[in-house]
């Protein structure tokens, strides 16, 4: 009994110290690229944003302009798309000021697909104000230009210096100068306030473009970043 006992004891050691043991295994490590927040990225504007019909919500896109990199690597490679959505346009502001867009962005699409969410808002808004084709400069005519006026000659000759006496002056017939001057003013006046009233129709009714395809603009991270060093490595191989 006590063979049988030692063998039952013995040999499940036997095979338990032959048996080899699976060592863990090893999770490799990834490689990142941080992004601070508050970093600046140069975008070019993808899509067309109006006056009118370019709305808060709609869709935008843009892509990168100028590589971003970080400690002397590239975290973000020209080219690649960034999307977001429209906050609000402004396309008549007050005092003469430029127009402006609030846009956000909300996702990095690399050119290999790797895609990252992302915060960020544009930092630059702002529209040169536009050439109004409708005003344009009427230069007048007088005798300043060089030209001599009526009886310019005549005084300068030095011919006849014994002048007539003046005759007496005509009747006058209709309205005297000063009310012909006044109704010129008015009239005056009230086609500017008609043309005023036209042009601002126009600019209010018309659905023009604000901000063209090509506008350079950049944006500001709201938040940090967190990149694949590899994902973004296999980007800008493609």
């Amino acid at each position: 009994m006590s063979f049988r006992l030692f063998a039952l004891v013995l040999i499940p050691s036997i095979f338990a110290a032959q048996t080899p043991t699976t060592p863990p295994a090893q999770t490799k490590s990834v490689d990142q690229i941080s992004v601070p927040q508050g970093s600046l990225v140069a975008l070019k504007l993808i899509s067309t944003i109006k006056s009118k019909s370019t709305r808060s919500g709609d869709p935008v896109r843009a892509i990168v302009a100028f590589p971003l990199a970080i400690d002397a690597r590239t975290a973000i490679p020209a080219g690649t798309y960034v999307e977001g959505t429209v906050d609000k346009v402004n396309a008549h502001p007050f005092g003469g000021a430029p127009a402006t867009v609030q846009l956000r962005f909300t996702r990095l699409l690399f050119a290999n697909g790797y895609s990252v969410p992302l915060a960020a808002t544009n930092t630059q808004a702002l529209l040169p104000a536009p050439i109004d084709s409708r005003r344009t400069n009427v230069a007048l005519a007088d005798a300043r230009d060089g030209s001599p006026y009526l009886g310019e000659g005549f005084a300068a000759s030095g011919q006849n210096p014994t002048q007539p006496p003046p005759l007496p002056p005509l009747p006058s017939v209709g309205p005297s100068p000063g009310e012909l001057a006044g109704i010129g003013i008015g009239a005056g006046v009230g086609i500017l306030v008609l043309t005023l009233a036209i042009g601002h129709h126009r600019a209010t009714s018309t659905d023009y473009v604000l901000f063209d395809s090509g506008w350079q603009f950049q944006i500001a991270l709201q938040e940090p970043l967190t990149l694949d060093s590899d994902q973004v490595s296999a980007a800008m191989a493609r």
